[in-house]
């Protein structure tokens, strides 16, 4: 396989795969955190203040959130999600090249690539979602300690799934490589 063909198809998975993981990833995160935030606002109230009726309300009120967390989720999620997936299929492709062509060691290939993928994915999404909060958060300087906490997570969760997802590009390579 040369190497054009090597770094080609290591890229447009890359993005397609950021892309798909991106938008799950950043869309469930979003829904679920909006409504732990709500979670914690309704166990700090008294029981007293809640009655039968506010059912309905709560549940119409969970879903909306679910719903605007997850819109929010998509809005870090699917772009990190694809700008860091070129960049990690285009990484995958030239640590392939460099330290794994001809491919003799599948079991360290793998391990080294879940490795640079999970390491990669998550510091540069951790940077990219830092970016976009500050293009759409508030200018203050003291929301941006905030947003260096809230991101963290989700980059990590990032960093895990992009190890998790390069046992696919790691497949691929392998049934290339034997061709």
């Amino acid at each position: 396989m040369n190497t054009i063909r090597l770094l080609w198809n290591t890229l447009w998975r890359g993005g397609a795969w950021g892309l798909l993981m991106g938008s799950i990833l950043g869309m469930t995160y979003g829904a679920t955190f909006a409504n732990i935030l709500v979670f914690a606002g309704l166990i700090s109230q008294p029981w007293g203040n809640f009655k039968l009726g506010d059912i309905p309300a709560a549940i119409f009120a969970v879903l909306i959130l679910a719903l605007l967390g997850a819109i929010f989720g998509g809005i870090f999620g699917i772009p990190t999600g694809f700008a860091v997936g070129v960049m990690n299929g285009l990484l995958f492709g030239i640590l392939t090249r460099l330290f794994f062509y001809p491919l003799r060691d599948t079991r360290i290939y793998r391990r080294v690539m879940a490795l640079a993928s999970g390491l990669f994915t998550a510091i540069a999404s951790w940077f990219g979602f830092i970016l976009i909060w500050l293009l759409y958060a508030n200018k203050e300087k003291d929301t941006l300690g905030a947003g260096i906490v809230m991101v963290t997570l989700p980059a990590i969760i990032a960093g895990i799934a992009a190890a998790f997802m390069s046992r696919l590009g790691t497949r691929w390579y392998e049934k290339e490589s034997v061709k």
